[in-house]
């Protein structure tokens, strides 16, 4: 007491005490706030030494939310920022802590607050020393103490850091496992004993040995309806559970090198950054295999050699779509485009790997193999560019020429494929139904020892059995529908297999083989295809895989000509030109179903190419209309009766409407006089005319008959409303046609008469 009377003596005024006094507490973990209690406690104990010291307890503020915070940065710590605010704006007599470093082990961040304290004359206080940093002794030894505990700080960074690498240099760093591994007794790494773990993981590397894409291998995976196994990082137990797969668990174990036997240390690194006026920024950065600090091969037991691991690597490299090794060097994964050389094709000038470009509409894609990289380094112009769909044709007539007699053997190896994925399934699944019945068993138990007086326990025991039992279930019915797959080729059809060498052409052409399937299928026989631009031809020579070599010729044809305009079609459009705008002829041709070269529809800015390159001149002729008697369209025409278009169309065909068309699907050309306006327009008619039926009824023939009289003029009618509905009014009285009922009238008159 007596110690803290002489420094408020010697250091505290009383304009500080008319000030706050700021107590600030804070651990560098929460382990230590929850471990170290007394450390704790001495921090909210310099509350009494600012009583003791002259300070009202109304004027003693806590700051304490930082518990837990790092003091190497200002930003993450809210309460280190109420601090300096509250310095800034003069509030603060003096800032309490058991340690100043408790403050800050940041250079910027600790001068910055002595510079505050300084001019808004705020005292520092720890369980050594009151300082004021006015006065240059005092601030000599803040400065000091600052910077030695941001050395502490490093130095304590750097022990731990280097102990760590010296420790994974000698593979002994023991990490968190991935599904596939666990940790013995004395820490070595051994393959798990959840047999359906190990299954699941190998199954993996051997379908992207098969399918070349770890999108494929996802594919096939949810098609199977399998789930993927994943280690749990967030509890403490570190669990394997088993998801529904995602593209990122394919990648991960595929890039893990782990699953190659080989111990890594140092994949990524540790960079801070300062972008624009923030605080330094954690970045990770991702460092290339080859420049990996630590890889010990043969640490562990491998599911993949390490040869295997690196060309998987290089697999996935030439499968990235935009990558430039991708373009420049590597064929790539087989994808869904019409090109069926992608990837495949070199340039024989320049043995450069030509590139795909593609134009036109997604239902008449066209597609041209280009060597650009000439271009593209600024070098230059294209090289050379070729259409690809007679290129792609050669090459496969080659193809199915080469595989014809292996057709058999290849149905064979096919067929120990298919056994072998069934065996596979079957050994998934069995191994799920084995986890599934010891879940329900174990459930059992649980539920068979408890004291059945315990209902509480007992019912929850219960729910959980019947779950187990519904997922055991579940498992069962998943795998019957899994290995119910498509039978596999008995021993005499394997006999007769040599007949599929003349069906190979209908399987490559069939609807259900997609153009991925063609692609993998001549990737597995042809290494590169060179193609040479000559003045009459293109030269096309295909490398086997084996070394040999087969060449062809595709000749040359005009620019356009496999794309070119029927002739019949820009006859039409030369007659509709002289009376129709392009997007008019545009609609015509495509009602009549016509399509373009590309064998696509029709639209107003082809028809204007297509008039270009054939010198038809445009449509100048003005409409001429009169409002009254048209000629209208069939749409005008509908509007000016009153009906619908289908009425339009129906009189159209029925010969009630005169019109015409230049040619079919051309917009209709209709007069409409005043006579048959008020014939069809609807209106009233005389009181003596009838109707169809009534009509029928009294010329004694059908209404159908009396329809066609009326259709072709030799019955006057006129349509009017009755109600809601629109009919036809008829004049009998003044028929020539259809007097059978007064015929036969007059017949039986005479006879009663002769009688």
């Amino acid at each position: 007491m007596n110690r803290v009377m002489a420094e408020r003596d010697g250091k505290i005024q009383p304009h500080h005490l008319e000030r706050s006094a700021y107590v600030y507490v804070r651990q560098s973990s929460p382990r230590q706030v929850v471990e170290h209690l007394e450390s704790r406690r001495r921090q909210y104990a310099r509350v009494d030494w600012a009583l003791a010291a002259g300070w009202p307890r109304e004027r003693i503020v806590v700051i304490d939310e930082d518990q837990g915070q790092s003091a190497a940065t200002a930003k993450a710590r809210p309460g280190f920022a109420r601090l300096v605010s509250a310095i800034a704006r003069g509030e603060v007599g003096i800032v309490i802590a058991l340690e100043v470093t408790r403050l800050s082990r940041n250079s910027p961040d600790w001068h910055h607050l002595l510079y505050l304290c300084r001019f808004s004359e705020t005292l520092i206080a720890d369980e050594h020393a009151v300082y004021d940093p006015e006065l240059g002794a005092d601030r000599m030894v803040l400065g000091l103490r600052g910077q030695m505990g941001e050395l502490e700080l490093d130095s304590s960074i750097a022990r731990m850091v280097n102990a760590r690498w010296s420790k994974a240099e000698r593979g002994e760093l023991c990490t968190i496992p991935p599904a596939g591994y666990e940790l013995d007794e004395l820490g070595q790494w051994v393959m798990s004993s959840d047999a359906a773990v190990v299954h699941a993981l190998r199954t993996v590397f051997a379908k992207f040995d098969e399918l070349g894409s770890g999108r494929q291998v996802l594919h096939w995976w949810q098609a199977q309806g399998l789930q993927y196994p994943v280690r749990r990082l967030q509890s403490r137990l570190h669990p394997v559970v088993w998801l529904a797969p995602s593209y990122g668990m394919i990648l991960r174990t595929l890039h893990n090198p782990i699953y190659a036997g080989a111990y890594v240390f140092g994949k990524s690194q540790t960079v801070r950054r300062i972008e624009g006026e923030d605080a330094p920024r954690v970045q990770v950065r991702r460092i290339k295999r080859e420049e990996w600090p630590v890889v010990i091969r043969d640490h562990h037991p491998a599911y993949i050699a390490f040869e295997h691991y690196l060309s998987n690597q290089q697999r996935l490299r030439e499968n990235e779509a935009m990558s430039s090794a991708g373009q420049a060097g590597e064929p790539g994964a087989a994808r869904e485009g019409a090109a069926l050389l992608q990837g495949l094709v070199l340039c024989a000038h320049c043995a450069r790997r030509m590139g795909l470009s593609y134009g036109g509409h997604r239902r008449g894609r066209v597609y041209q193999y280009r060597c650009s990289q000439a271009r593209a380094q600024g070098h230059g112009v294209d090289c050379q560019v070729i259409g690809g769909k007679r290129i792609d044709q050669a090459v496969v007539a080659v193809f199915l020429e080469a595989t014809a007699p292996c057709a058999a053997a290849a149905a064979r190896l096919a067929n120990e494929e298919a056994r072998r994925e069934s065996e596979a399934l079957r050994l998934y699944w069995a191994h799920q139904i084995d986890k599934a019945h010891y879940s329900a068993q174990r459930a059992e138990r649980q539920y068979q020892v408890v004291e059945p007086e315990n209902r509480v326990v007992m019912r929850e025991l219960e729910r959980r059995w019947e779950q187990a039992l519904a997922e055991l279930a579940a498992a069962r019915r998943q795998a019957e529908q899994a290995i119910a797959g498509p039978a596999l080729l008995s021993a005499e059809e394997l006999a007769n297999v040599h007949l599929l060498g003349g069906e190979l052409r209908a399987v490559w052409e069939a609807d259900t083989t997609t153009n991925r399937d063609r692609k993998r299928l001549l990737r597995t026989l042809i290494e590169e295809v060179q193609l040479r631009t000559e003045e009459q031809h293109y030269a096309v020579r295909i490398v086997w895989r084996g070394g040999a070599t087969s060449e062809r010729e595709v000749v040359r044809g005009p620019a356009g000509w496999a794309q070119r305009t029927p002739q019949d079609t820009v006859e039409l459009v030369r007659t509709l030109a002289q009376e129709f705008d392009d997007a008019q002829i545009a609609r015509i041709l495509n009602k009549q179903g016509r399509r373009s070269g590309q064998d696509i529809p029709f639209t107003a800015s082809a028809i204007t190419s297509l008039r270009g390159k054939n010198r038809i001149a445009k449509c100048t002729k003005p409409r001429v209309t009169d409002a009254q008697h048209g000629p209208f369209n069939a749409e005008e025409a509908a509007r000016e009766l009153g009906v619908t278009m289908s009425t339009v169309h129906r009189w159209l065909r029925d010969g009630v409407l005169a019109g015409e068309q230049l040619t079919p699907g051309a917009p209709w050309r209709i007069v409409l006089s005043d006579v048959l306006r008020q014939r069809l327009a609807g209106g009233e008619a005389p009181q003596d005319w009838v109707g169809l039926t009534e009509a029928a009824r009294r010329l004694g023939v059908s209404k159908s008959h009396v329809a066609y009289w009326v259709k072709s003029g030799k019955l006057p009618a006129v349509r009017v409303t009755v109600g809601k509905r629109r009919c036809w009014r008829i004049d009998i009285q003044s028929a020539t046609c259809g007097k059978q009922a007064d015929l036969l009238d007059q017949i039986i008159n005479a006879h009663y008469e002769e009688t």
